[in-house]
């Protein structure tokens, strides 16, 4: 099922008040002036039909996988990065659909659907990058093994921000089997 998220905009910070993922930081991320930061990345959210509620959201920035060569530093590749995802607590686990092979589609993954797609448009058509990298939580990270994306090997790294801080790299390589 297609879902529409749309670029997060002032007139709907109001519904972004309600929002509650269990999560507080990504709850106050949502609802902070940073969601709308450019230098941080672009913030889109899925409303509902009502459009009385989000259900969730996600913000995209860049940066780069990097190797060690020696005391060298060295870029492998460019990014998009997932700097923040999140479904409001009424909508987390819940499934959408059972697969033919008995696995569940659940929200989560319609959203990441949704997210994964427009990386795909932006390597087509804007910028050129190999990596998809994020930083999982402990609550994200069955999603993102879910969706193939893989524990950073020991000779790669990106730069992790304050608040990523515990988490677990991760990435896909887009242009490698």
């Amino acid at each position: 099922m297609k879902i529409n998220t749309e670029l997060y905009r002032n007139e709907m910070r109001k519904m972004a008040l309600e929002f509650s993922s269990g999560n507080g930081f990504l709850d106050h991320f949502l609802k902070s002036d940073e969601a709308f930061d450019d230098g941080i990345g672009k913030t889109f959210v899925w409303i509902n039909k009502k459009r009385t509620k989000i259900i969730g959201y996600y913000n995209i920035g860049v940066g780069y996988i990097d190797t060690y060569n020696g005391d060298d530093k060295y870029k492998i590749g460019g990014s998009v990065h997932l700097n923040f995802f999140a479904l409001d607590s009424d909508y987390r686990g819940v499934s959408v659909e059972t697969r033919a092979d008995g696995s569940r589609l659940k929200v989560s993954d319609q959203l990441f659907a949704d997210f994964m797609q427009k990386v795909y448009e932006l390597r087509e058509n804007y910028i050129g990058f190999s990596f998809v990298t994020l930083a999982a939580t402990d609550e994200g990270y069955s999603l993102y093994k879910r969706n193939m994306f893989e524990e950073l090997d020991d000779d790669l790294h990106f730069s992790l921000k304050d608040d990523e801080k515990g988490c677990r790299p991760m990435y896909l390589a887009l242009d490698y089997e």
